[in-house]
């Protein structure tokens, strides 16, 4: 099924997270004065680890706490809402989601609860409403059953943005920037500038293939160049570990986008047969990095048809 697929290409992994009697224990890592997040598994999602295979973020203000995606499923949200209180008596009252992919998604609800405004891309709209998003779900109360359940529902935005917007809370100034159609339709950054940090969704991709899926690789190529923008100290991705040298990070996966497109677009264009093309490829960059051989045709294969459409 595409959605356990889909949503178990992930960064390369720092260290085992433990497990607990109750299924996973979410460890908060700090890494700015105010700024914590946990990172989530690098393997497929499952019911055994609650589908947590992505990261979630907080910022802690003087008026409250601001997250950043919501990880897979209720059951990691309400964990993760516990080990905000375990930091911090401050109330949560925002979330902001990156994309709507669901392991970044699933557990909006638990926030939804406590009275959290949750704020999104527009484009967003379209995928809750979608086929797409019906589908996926379905497969995941299988997937991830019992974590995500009949009880598990898709939440819309309280606020849809549109291509900026500037959040201060707490003297605490959030810059929430739209960069796609990129990794998804509705990709947002998060830029807290008092902390140095950059929360960069599902676009930067480190020591690993990327997974690029359905992606818009043009736009995606687009979008990272808005990162140098910021200039941040520290990147926290939507899997895997932080980044403290992000234009490293960001240089691996913008040139292993640009070989995707230069390697296929001939053949796209002449509607040469994608077997063909992806054969006369020299991937000897790649093909020894982690998940080349579960990642790499279907990114070629993607980025193939993307050109033709374009």
């Amino acid at each position: 099924m595409i959605n356990a697929i889909f949503f178990s290409f992930c960064f390369a992994q720092s260290g085992p997270v433990e497990k607990d009697p109750a299924g996973v224990l979410l460890n908060p890592i700090k890494v700015a004065p105010h700024t914590y997040f946990v990172q989530g598994r690098a393997e497929l999602g499952s019911s055994e680890n609650q589908n947590f295979i992505s990261n979630a973020g907080f910022v802690v203000t003087p008026k409250g706490v601001v997250v950043i995606d919501a990880l897979g499923s209720p059951a990691l949200a309400k964990k993760l809402i516990q080990e905000i209180s375990k930091v911090t008596k401050q109330k949560i009252i925002a979330v902001v989601v990156t994309h709507y992919h669901a392991d970044h998604v699933y557990g909006l609800q638990e926030f939804k609860k406590i009275g959290a405004k949750i704020y999104a891309q527009g484009e967003g709209r379209s995928y809750i409403s979608s086929e797409t998003a019906k589908q996926r779900l379905i497969a995941s109360r299988v997937d991830f059953a019992p974590w995500v359940n009949e009880q598990t529902k898709l939440i819309a935005a309280d606020t849809w943005i549109d291509q900026q917007l500037k959040l201060n809370i707490g003297g605490v100034e959030f810059l929430i920037s739209r960069v796609g159609p990129a990794h998804a339709p509705e990709d947002l950054l998060v830029y807290v500038p008092s902390e140095g940090v950059l929360f960069a969704g599902d676009l930067v991709f480190r020591g690993r293939i990327p997974f690029v899926g359905n992606a818009d690789s043009r736009g995606w190529l687009k979008a990272l160049d808005e990162f140098e923008k910021f200039k941040p100290k520290v990147v926290i991705p939507g899997h895997g570990p932080q980044s403290v040298n992000p234009i490293e990070d960001i240089r691996f996966t913008r040139d292993y986008l640009r070989y995707l497109r230069e390697s296929m677009t001939e053949s796209a264009i002449n509607m040469d047969p994608f077997e063909e093309a992806y054969k006369k490829t020299d991937w000897s960059e790649y093909d020894g990095m982690p998940l080349f051989r579960a990642a790499n045709r279907m990114n070629a294969y993607n980025v193939y048809l993307s050109i033709q459409a374009e």
